[in-house]
């Protein structure tokens, strides 16, 4: 019988678990720090998913962390790494399984796993044990008392199937249709509409007394008035003289004025371009003026020259939970309210020094190198191919950081991002382009960047390469 693949998971020593091909093995098997994974290894440094194993040309090959321990036997005899590549068994950090071999590889401290190729042991029953099963393996005759339950359900489900057809086709009462009802309910209410008649009524009064007629004084009695006594004599009453001849205002009853909250948003701002001057600095060549001073002969329109932001902490993004108005108020005090001014980084922009990045991708374009995609990793020659394909393993392997990132700083959104490094001759990333697919903190975005320029590669050679991340 033909041997198969067994992996052992064993923590300080102590056996865990069994993989085994065919079951839990199949083309590939990926373990990580992940609590869905079926081996979760317990390691804040170890990834979030990593293929252990997977199928590659027929064989099975053992793909192991830069770093990790690694003992093999072939053929019974310890075999050291040299021995392994000059017989083509490893290659970068790909072990190829073969029958004959068998070793432990260190996956963090602490944890290891064991790999063999194991022939499937098979049980081969004893006649007594055969006649166990043939006597248990099939069901019992059912006694009297299940027979009778047996056909009481039946009997039951058959009666109920009786009386469902009978009422269907005799029992059944005739619903009336939705447009009959509503005509009756019309009619209905027509029926019992009554005409209704509201009284009048009286004008509500007015908080003010209405100023009494002037009555005025005739005959020898009356005594010559000037225009002053006239006007003082014909003064109505109310709470105040001056209040009823000004139409019945009481300067008496009037409130303070209210208090509003006042908010600034912010909607947006720009900073100065390398090399940009503030705003009406003056200086300029041609027709440029004083830079905003009164009486300047001309101004130049500098499109590098944005305006400098102010102080963004003292800008609003959430204001009071209160209905706002188009319309500015007068003659009330005012309350400023400040809030979280926290900035999203831009979506579709590269993110950290433009000029840096730039100045790098034209140094490779120089040399002769594109940027190679995930995508475009198939379209290349067989030499392109391999080292790629082995730069993508290594990516791939490391995108776990990203995720440990997304999880510490508690994003609440779903993020993409489009990254381009450039990794040099020593395996170190020289330059990176960070770009977020989305509005995302800037403190996240900055973050991310700083873990992929942190990266180092197994490779000999300059290699730009491009890749989709994604979290959440």
């Amino acid at each position: 019988m033909a041997k198969i693949l067994s992996l052992r998971l064993n923590y300080k020593d102590k056996f865990l678990d069994y993989a085994k091909e065919g079951k839990e093995i199949k083309k590939s098997f990926t373990v990580g720090s992940n609590k869905f994974m079926q081996w979760q290894i317990l390691d804040p440094k170890f990834p979030d998913k990593h293929v252990l194993v997977k199928k590659k040309g027929g064989e099975y090959v053992l793909n192991m962390l830069p770093g990790a321990k690694l003992s093999v036997e072939k053929g019974g005899n310890s075999v050291d790494a040299n021995y392994l590549k000059q017989n083509n068994l490893l290659s970068m950090n790909e072990l190829t399984l073969k029958e004959d071999m068998k070793g432990t590889l260190s996956l963090a401290p602490d944890w290891e796993v064991e790999f063999e190729y194991r022939t499937p042991w098979v049980v081969v029953l004893t006649p007594e044990e055969k006649a166990i099963v043939a006597q248990y393996a099939r069901r019992a005759r059912p006694d009297a008392v299940a027979r009778f339950n047996r056909t009481v359900i039946l009997l039951v489900l058959a009666l109920t199937i009786v009386f469902s057809i009978i009422f269907e086709l005799f029992l059944k009462p005739e619903y009336k249709t939705q447009a009959d009802t509503i005509s009756e309910l019309l009619q209905s209410m027509e029926q019992k509409a009554q005409k209704v008649e509201v009284s009048k009524l009286d004008a509500p009064t007015t908080g003010y007394d209405v100023p009494p007629p002037v009555e005025e004084v005739t005959g020898d009695d009356a005594a010559p008035t000037t225009g002053a006594a006239s006007s003082g004599a014909a003064r109505p009453s109310g709470p105040s003289g001056l209040g009823a001849a000004m139409g019945g205002f009481d300067p008496n009853a009037v409130s303070a004025a209210p208090t509003i909250s006042i908010v600034t948003v912010a909607t947006g701002f720009a900073v100065n371009r390398p090399g940009g001057g503030r705003p009406g600095s003056g200086s300029g060549t041609g027709g440029s003026g004083a830079g905003g001073g009164a009486g300047s002969a001309g101004t130049v329109f500098d499109p590098t020259a944005l305006p400098v932001s102010g102080d963004v902490g003292s800008v609003a993004t959430q204001g009071p939970r209160t209905s706002g108005s188009l319309t500015r108020p007068e003659g009330a005090v005012g309350t400023h309210v400040t809030g979280d001014a926290s900035k999203l980084a831009p979506s579709g922009k590269a993110w950290g020094d433009i000029v840096a990045q730039q100045r790098i991708e034209a140094e490779y374009r120089q040399m002769g190198l594109s940027t190679v995609t995930e995508a475009s990793i198939g379209t290349l020659d067989e030499a392109g191919k391999a080292k790629y394909a082995s730069l993508k393993d290594q990516v791939e392997s490391r995108k776990g950081q990203i995720e440990t990132v997304y999880r510490e700083m508690q994003i609440r959104q779903s993020v993409s991002f489009t990254i381009t490094i450039f990794v040099g001759a020593d395996g170190s990333v020289r330059e990176s382009k960070v770009v977020p697919n989305g509005q995302y903190p800037e403190a996240f975005v900055a973050k991310v960047k700083q873990v992929v320029d942190s990266w180092r590669f197994n490779v000999r050679e300059a290699m730009p390469y491009q890749f989709r991340m994604r979290a959440g």
